[in-house]
């Protein structure tokens, strides 16, 4: 849990307030990448799993593939290429007019109009 300790309290804090919490369909990749990836891949399934169970997720739909797109875009023009699915969170939450709980603000800071929130 140590690196995402920050990430639930700021997730609970976002709850208290009455904030939805909800997760982008790409980081769920992220996520199962990561638990492929772990030395000790069973203690990490179990971890994902339990944390998706408690959060909806956001599909990519069309909207959101539009605005990615255009932001992915505007980022390769300045020669500042992103991973494809952080080009879809950062479409997701645009589109939905949210903003993003992340750690990694000065890669996401790059997108124009995206609020981001750090933990």
């Amino acid at each position: 849990m140590g690196r995402d300790s920050g990430a639930v309290s700021r997730t609970k804090a976002l709850e208290r307030a009455g904030e939805d919490v909800r997760i982008p369909a790409p980081a769920l990749f992220e996520l199962w990448r990561g638990v492929h990836l772990a030395a000790r891949t069973a203690p990490e399934a179990q971890r994902v799993t339990g944390l998706l169970a408690l959060y909806p997720v956001v599909p990519l739909d069309a909207e959101a593939a539009r605005v990615a797109g255009r932001a992915d875009a505007e980022l390769l023009r300045l020669g500042q290429a992103m991973d494809p699915e952080d080009s879809m969170i950062a479409g997701i939450t645009l589109s939905l007019g949210e903003t993003l709980l992340t750690r990694n603000v000065r890669h996401f800071s790059r997108v124009s109009g995206l609020r981001i929130q750090e933990y």
